[in-house]
């Protein structure tokens, strides 16, 4: 299931109004018109190739990269807080192999005591593939996509216990730009393990405290206080259970009240509810975001956690196309990352190309960037820079997985095509053998 953007049907309101006003009002001229649609365009960089260069190729493809800008022409900067729930009910199997051992984790005596399995805390036959550890993979997924030009990372764990002289949530990496911090502190979660109980509302107050440069922030605020967009991305599997026990409407209630505190600081919350216990009353998640203008995405099961977080956009980019115009030829997949990067191998042909980008934010405003190149035999490909290379890499792998994908559900529906031709000669061979049957007795009786 999809994410959820707070107040959509607002902004849909507010779209038509804007067109009757305009309707109304509509005497600007041409030129006034075209100046005003031309700020309103997203602007689209490409970094490579550059126009009119002379590309080699062995296989008559070229690697297309770049950038979706914001309609100012500059490149968004982001400060991102990642909050995982820590409490002990991750613990539990997220359902995947998230450690790769090729085991996938399963409810302590699940096989012998299946509903008390699952309404006890039986433990997991490999913590590797805890909820908990997908949360993390998910996070180290999210960070390996991102610029550290561009974005600085925090993290913040949250559980809870009764104590009211120490915190539940904690700041495990303040804001940095230095991703290798990021992925250590990870690993220190991981060893760590889960344990207590969950408190929304000190987790919501961390998180944002580290965004807003707060009395109470580990981290080093922007030079410019006006730059870069705040957002947090908060995991949990559960509901709020402290910081006062046995009230969950109390609970409840304070966490969505710092959410709107967060959102003074004009920060963004995107909850990921994880599981059926987060997805079944998904209240307090729902409202986090709706009212700091995020995203509320469930994720039922767990085990999809780490693909919903490799498709995490932090730029209002909602796609981009690459296109060969010459040959009309479209790249068969393009790799967006979450700060509006993009990648795409496109065909080439022999001689002049007109590649072209096009990119739509989720207000539905436009962007295109064209590049013409040239395909010539005998010269040799440009090396590429470290970078480059790994999101060539990426690009690969993704397309690689994508085609993965295809052939399994092509050979499920192959197998569910044979299956039912099957069914249906064994239904009509029994019918047969019925009627013979049928015809045999009937044969007896007139002995």
């Amino acid at each position: 299931m999809g994410p959820f953007r707070s107040g959509q049907m607002h902004r849909f309101a507010s779209s038509q109004l804007s067109l009757v006003l305009c309707a109304v009002l509509a005497a600007p001229s041409a030129a006034l018109s075209a100046a005003a649609s031309d700020s309103d365009s997203l602007r689209v960089t490409v970094a490579q190739p550059r126009e009119n260069t002379a590309i080699g190729s062995d296989d008559g493809r070229v690697l297309v990269t770049g950038r979706v800008l914001s309609r100012s022409g500059r490149a968004q900067q982001f400060d991102v807080v990642i909050v995982i729930d820590t409490s002990f009910s991750t613990h539990a199997p997220s359902g995947a192999d998230v450690d790769g051992d090729g085991r996938i984790g399963q409810r302590l005596l699940a096989n012998v005591l299946p509903p008390i399995a699952w309404l006890m805390p039986m433990g997991n036959t490999d913590a590797g593939d805890s909820i908990l550890a997908a949360e993390i993979e998910a996070a180290r997924t999210l960070v390996e996509q991102l610029d550290p030009r561009t974005t600085r990372v925090g993290v913040v764990a949250f559980a809870g216990d009764k104590r009211d002289d120490t915190r539940d949530a904690r700041t495990v990496v303040p804001l940095t730009n230095h991703y290798a911090s990021v992925a250590r502190g990870l690993r220190i979660l991981a060893s760590e393990g889960p344990g207590g109980r969950t408190n929304m509302y000190d987790a919501v107050e961390v998180a944002a405290a580290e965004l807003s440069g707060s009395g109470l922030a580990i981290s080093t605020p922007r030079p410019d206080p006006e730059e870069g967009e705040r957002i947090i991305l908060f995991m949990t599997d559960g509901r709020p259970t402290l910081p006062v026990v046995q009230a969950p409407g109390e609970n409840a209630r304070l966490a969505i009240t710092a959410a709107r505190r967060a959102k003074l600081w004009d920060i963004r919350i995107d909850t990921f509810a994880i599981g059926r216990d987060a997805t079944d009353e998904p209240v307090v998640t729902v409202e986090m975001a709706a009212v700091t203008g995020g995203l509320f995405t469930p994720v039922r099961n767990p085990r999809d956690l780490i693909a919903v977080f490799e498709k995490i956009r932090l730029a209002s980019i909602e796609r981009v196309q690459v296109q060969n115009l010459t040959t009309g030829a479209s790249a068969e997949h393009v790799l967006v990352d979450p700060d509006g990067s993009f990648s795409a191998m496109v065909v080439l042909r022999d001689g002049e190309n007109l590649l072209e980008v096009r990119a739509v934010d989720s207000q539905g405003v436009s962007g295109q960037r064209r590049v013409p190149v040239r395909l010539v035999a005998g010269i040799r490909p440009r090396p590429l820079s470290a970078r480059i290379e790994a999101r060539r890499l990426r690009l690969l792998e993704n397309q690689l997985r994508e085609l993965q994908r295809r052939n399994l559900v092509i050979e499920v529906k192959r197998d569910e095509s044979l299956r039912r031709r099957l069914e249906l000669e064994i239904a009509s061979a029994r019918d047969r053998r019925a009627r013979l049957r049928g015809l045999e007795i009937a044969v007896d009786d007139t002995d």
